[in-house]
């Protein structure tokens, strides 16, 4: 028994530490390229925390999508469903 206690809290840990790993890093804000799709963006940073958007005459769709964490925030804004402009913030630097 002591045994599959120590693999059932080994798993526990894992799944743990996997659950607690963001996309929304620099390194992955520094990935993100003009052109690229919404869904090569969200290959890249899953699921965004926000979305919102609007067509323009009919000719030109904007949306803007917004991933979270602790730590930083990544807006893209998208024209058309391509990757038009790109931020990142920290959150708590607009705290200071």
């Amino acid at each position: 028994m002591p045994s599959f206690r120590r693999s059932a809290t080994i798993m526990l840990v894992v799944l743990a530490l996997a659950a607690c790993t963001s996309k929304v890093t620099p390194e992955n804000y520094d990935k993100l390229e003009p052109g690229m799709t919404k869904a090569q963006v969200h290959s890249l940073l899953g699921t965004p925390d926000q979305v919102s958007g609007d067509e323009v005459g009919g000719i030109l769709s904007l949306s803007k999508e917004t991933w979270k964490s602790s730590k930083h925030h990544i807006t893209v804004t998208f024209g058309n469903d391509a990757l038009a402009l790109k931020s990142i913030d920290d959150p708590d630097e607009a705290l200071r």
